[in-house]
């Protein structure tokens, strides 16, 4: 048992008079279990004491000291209930908005579906890219999103993070074997696989998924995230290692930042028409973070203002984030 876990120790039974009087906050306390689904043994790790603790005070037979107890719980329930104001204050962002931009990447991610093709699409980061790939995999059959990163750079990992994508838990045995398994289950879906932030994987990677993957079942493939993507594909070894890879791309996109279009679309997708609102916007949209900065600004200014997003709040939302005011 953890110090937090530990309750001051054994003293006499508590009498009923105790146990009516603590009624109140055992009510509020099995609601707020019931609301949030939670296990007494979830909900005591959370607190801080021990399951049985919990168990026991619950019943009112808990024979330690209910004073420290009943101080964690209403502690524990006053911040659920401030989390929660805070999370229902908060706006649901849009998850995908139709824009210029997206519509070009939908576009491409179909033609790869559809030619049996491999497409890259890449861009800076913040334009929409993998929103776009979560829409398209969301509402079309057999497409599935592989993540890389820095980790999984390597064959193997690369592998492994495929494998995961489409449903194949725990593969491993190598990278043949795996590769195996990967056809198996996509070979005949006409499906299309989509490997996000591919600027991470290795030569090797990339061949790999290439060779044993799209030529070998002909879905489509798709290489997405950062320009240096395609400028690893096209650069100065193209003519060798790069060759057969750059070869056989069927089309490329590139978004290097968000258009217009797309800043009016994401206004008008939280409700804001006036040209002073998508002026700011356009600015913010034009830093660092692209249309992700505009979003959580738009996301603070819906917060703050109850929902009816104003230009004051916009540009309070702006300077909180750490833009201009």
């Amino acid at each position: 048992m953890t110090q937090n876990a530990q309750v001051v120790q054994m003293t006499a039974e508590p009498d009923e008079e105790y146990v009516t009087n603590r009624l109140p906050l055992r009510d509020r306390m099995r609601a707020q279990m019931n609301t949030d689904g939670l296990s007494q043994a979830a909900a005591a790790r959370e607190i801080g004491i021990s399951p049985s603790a919990l168990n026991q005070w619950l019943q009112g037979k808990y024979a330690g000291n209910n004073d420290e107890v009943e101080a964690r719980i209403e502690n524990w329930l006053t911040a659920r209930q401030r989390r929660e104001a805070a999370s229902s204050a908060m706006p649901e962002p849009p998850e995908f908005f139709r824009s210029p931009s997206a519509e070009k990447v939908v576009n491409a991610l179909s033609y790869a579906q559809m030619a049996g093709d491999i497409v890259c699409i890449y861009g800076n980061p913040g334009v929409g890219k993998t929103k776009s790939f979560r829409h398209y995999r969301d509402t079309n059959p057999s497409v599935w999103i592989a993540t890389m990163s820095p980790d999984s750079a390597g064959l193997v990992p690369a592998l492994e993070e495929v494998a995961e994508a489409i449903g194949l838990r725990d593969a491993g045995g190598g990278a043949r074997r795996i590769a195996r398994a990967i056809r198996r289950k996509i070979e005949g879906t006409r499906g299309l696989l989509i490997i996000d932030e591919a600027q991470h994987l290795s030569t090797a990677a990339l061949e790999e998924l290439r060779i044993a993957i799209h030529d070998a079942t002909g879905i489509g493939l798709v290489f997405a995230g950062n320009p240096e993507v395609y400028s690893r594909l096209t650069g100065g070894n193209r003519s060798m290692r790069f060759a057969q890879i750059f070869s056989r791309i069927g089309m490329r996109l590139f978004i290097p930042r968000p258009t217009v279009g797309d800043v009016k679309s994401l206004a008008a997708a939280w409700g804001v028409k006036g040209s002073p609102e998508i002026e700011l916007l356009k600015e913010v949209a034009a830093e660092p973070g692209a249309l992700r900065g505009a979003s959580k600004v738009l996301a603070l200014a819906a917060m703050a203002s109850g929902g009816d997003i104003t230009l004051a709040a916009l540009r309070q939302a702006r300077a909180n984030l750490g833009g201009q005011e």
